[in-house]
């Protein structure tokens, strides 16, 4: 096979996966920003986790900080009236069967891969993280490559084969992705933008103001300021994991996907995006906020960094997380107000 779908275009964006809808979307008729898309899959989020590993003892791994909500992809179909089927194989023919088949009749195929197999990265091979999302829009099999749509590189890049085929089939944790393809069903009308715009603030307001566990929403922001000034004596200068926690998760929080801030500047952009198409100033307002709740959380995430060096940074950190944790109630709390 030697195929690229027709009328396929790939627009450089922040974030894997709101980048990759949008690529989506808009291949089949539906042009919406990046913003939007975050925004109308209620992306906004956030987690604090410190899991336990262990061989013979449970020794603990580095705590992991996320911004975004999990099902990006499923919450913005449901939101928008789009049919979507998650499917994942065991096998790697199937997998690539499937693919080519898909792309044979002009069908861009959304996928999750394990970034350093892909070597247009140039990550470090230990570097992996098997969530990120891409979109295949072409292979070509004389030369032996594969042409993906990724995030923020402009135009399609090109793996080799064998390259998409270790991505696809790695099995290195916490987030293997099992040769994982996304399959969508587009109606001839979405549900109207405006009555999305609401349901998925709505959605995110509740989520994060409410969440089920203390790990989570606003709660998990008030936990991680309790647990922040921990990491020195968990962590000390002679542990292997010093310097890989606090680099590691600036880089999560600020660098890696997020659009800086931990996709609050992301989901700024949504707010005012949407303040625009509703004529809603109180909206406009609120995204003012969370830009700047953004730039807290860059404040925050540079303070982690600069921990080995000053291990006092942790203190400052938990007192600007309290108040992160105090304006976004704020200001969600004000979102959910005005779709009462």
């Amino acid at each position: 096979m030697n195929k690229q779908v027709k009328g396929f275009v790939h627009r450089a964006g922040v974030h894997c996966e709101s980048s990759a809808l949008r690529d989506i979307f808009e291949f089949y008729g539906f042009k919406f920003s990046e913003p939007m898309i975050f925004g109308l899959g209620s992306g906004l989020g956030f987690v604090y986790w410190h899991s336990k590993r262990g061989d013979m003892v449970l020794v603990p791994a580095y705590p992991f900080v996320g911004g975004r909500a999990r099902d990006l992809y499923k919450n913005l179909c449901s939101n928008l009236g789009v049919s979507v089927k998650v499917n994942k194989t065991s096998s790697k023919k199937r997998a690539y069967e499937t693919l080519t088949n898909l792309i044979g009749k002009d069908v861009p195929v959304m996928i999750t891969v394990d970034m350093p197999f892909l070597k247009y990265w140039r990550l470090p091979e230990q570097a992996h993280f098997g969530g990120h999302t891409v979109v295949v829009a072409g292979i070509d099999e004389d030369k032996g490559v594969a042409y993906i749509a990724d995030t923020m590189f402009e135009g399609l890049q090109t793996a080799t084969l064998k390259e998409l085929e270790e991505a696809r089939s790695s099995t290195f944790k916490p987030f293997p992705p099992e040769n994982k393809w996304v399959a969508f069903e587009f109606p001839d009308k979405l549900t109207p933008t405006k009555v999305a715009i609401r349901n998925a603030i709505n959605k995110t307001a509740m989520t994060m103001l409410y969440p089920p566990i203390k790990n989570l929403g606003v709660k998990g922001i008030r936990h991680f300021a309790s647990e922040i000034v921990k990491w020195p004596k968990l962590f000390p200068p002679e542990s292997a994991l010093y310097t890989q926690l606090y680099e590691v998760n600036y880089v999560m929080m600020e660098e890696d996907g997020t659009g800086g801030g931990l996709f609050r500047h992301l989901y700024s952009r949504f707010l005012k995006e949407a303040s625009e198409l509703l004529n809603n100033k109180e909206l406009a307002e609120l995204s003012q906020r969370y830009n700047q709740i953004g730039q807290k959380w860059t404040t925050i995430a540079k303070l982690i960094r600069g921990t080995p060096k000053n291990p006092a940074n942790v203190y400052e950190a938990r007192k600007i997380l309290l108040e992160v944790a105090n304006e976004e109630t704020e200001v969600l709390s004000s979102l959910a107000r005005i779709f009462e």
